[in-house]
């Protein structure tokens, strides 16, 4: 019963892809998906990988230096 009301996949999608190449084309539409998919998400930094002087001039205070130079010898 429910699997009767639901309607096919892509059945939603198929009005808006339609007017989108009514109005662009196929060949734009094509090349737009494609870049969509394609295209590299953002890099995001975080705040814990700056240095301390970076840290700084967005006024974050500065990152302890985890290392104890006195062990190091």
């Amino acid at each position: 019963m429910i699997k009767a009301l639901t309607p096919p996949r892509g059945a939603l999608l198929r009005p808006e892809i339609d007017r989108l190449v009514a109005d662009f084309g196929r060949r734009d539409v094509l090349w737009a998906a494609l870049r969509a998919v394609i295209r590299r998400a953002p890099l995001r930094m975080e705040a814990s990988d700056l240095s301390s002087h970076l840290r700084r001039d967005i006024g974050l205070p500065p990152v302890a230096d985890p290392r104890d130079w006195r062990l190091m010898r």
